[in-house]
C-alpha cells in the first residue's frame, strides 16, 4: 500500500514496536507499518502521543477519532477513512452517526463543549489566519484549558499533515 521497505538494521526494534501497536489497536494499521519502516523512532513517538491523548484528562478520547474521521473524509485519505470508521464502529457508533459527522462536525455525538472545540480545531487547520483571541476566549469560557485547545488543534493538524505525507508515499498506478 505504501512505498517503503523495512530497514533490516531496525528489524528487532520494529518488531517490538509492531507488537505494542498491535496490542493497542488489535493490528498494525498499514500507515503505522509505513511510519515504522521509514523511522521506528517516529512511530514510537507517534504512539506515545496517541496513548497520551487516549488518557487525556479533559477531552473525550472519541473526540480525536472523530476529528481524524472528519479530516480523512474531507481530504479523501482512504486508509484513514477505513481505519477511523472501523475504530469508531468498534466503539459503538453506527454508520448513520459517522455519516452525519463527516457531513457536519456539529453532528459529533459529544456535548456542546466538545462541538465548539471541534469547530475551532478545524478552523485552526483550514482557516488559521482568521483565528482570533475571541475564539480562544470563548473556548476558555467553556472550561477548556490552553493545553486542551492546543492538543485538539495539534492532533487535527497532525492528521492533516500525516495524511499528506502518506498520500505522497501511497502506491499509485
Amino acid at each position: 500500500m505504501f512505498m517503503s521497505t523495512p530497514d533490516p538494521v531496525q528489524r528487532e526494534k520494529l518488531q517490538k514496536l509492531h507488537k505494542k501497536v498491535s496490542l493497542f489497536y488489535g493490528e498494525v494499521p498499514p500507515q503505522m507499518e509505513f511510519l515504522g519502516n521509514i523511522d521506528p523512532e517516529y512511530l514510537e513517538e507517534f504512539m506515545k502521543g496517541v496513548r497520551r491523548l487516549v488518557r487525556h484528562p479533559h477531552i473525550n478520547p472519541d473526540f480525536f477519532a472523530f476529528m481524524r474521521l472528519f479530516v480523512a473524509f474531507k481530504e479523501n485519505y482512504e486508509y484513514c477513512k477505513m481505519f477511523n470508521t472501523k475504530l469508531l464502529r468498534s466503539r459503538g457508533y453506527d454508520e448513520a452517526v459517522l455519516h452525519d459527522v463527516v457531513e457536519n462536525i456539529d453532528a459529533i455525538p459529544l456535548d456542546d463543549k466538545h462541538k465548539a472545540l471541534a469547530r475551532f480545531a478545524l478552523k485552526a487547520i483550514y482557516d488559521s489566519r482568521n483565528c482570533k483571541r475571541s475564539d480562544f476566549d470563548a473556548l476558555y469560557a467553556l472550561g477548556w484549558t490552553q493545553k486542551d485547545v492546543f492538543d485538539a488543534v495539534e492532533h487535527t493538524g497532525a492528521i492533516f499533515r500525516n495524511g499528506r505525507i502518506l498520500t505522497a508515499y501511497a502506491v499509485k498506478e
